[in-house]
């Protein structure tokens, strides 16, 4: 797993809470091919982006960032360009 914090850009309020999510995924990554997750802050600007490897890890991340009220809005488009999702405040 790698995980990049964009340099310039305000973290968003809840990134203490991503960061154990991010530490158990990176934990149990078996492996795959590479999933691309871009995070925004609070002003709708991406702060960070999570590659996770494998649909499970990739899943697991997902999931969590779900539980913390995000919304991913790629969540229904096939063809979702470099980011597989995207989560936004709302």
């Amino acid at each position: 797993m790698k995980d990049k914090y964009i340099d310039g850009v305000t973290r968003s309020q809840i990134d203490e809470k991503i960061n154990p999510i991010a530490r158990e995924v990176g934990k149990n990554e078996l492996g795959g091919g590479p999933m691309l997750v871009a995070i925004e802050n609070e002003k709708g600007e991406i702060y960070r982006v999570i590659t996770t490897h494998g649909l499970t890890s990739y899943m697991s991340l997902v999931n969590g960032l779900l539980e913390l009220g995000l919304t991913d809005i790629h969540a229904n488009d096939m063809r979702p360009n470099k980011y597989d999702s995207r989560f936004v405040h709302k």
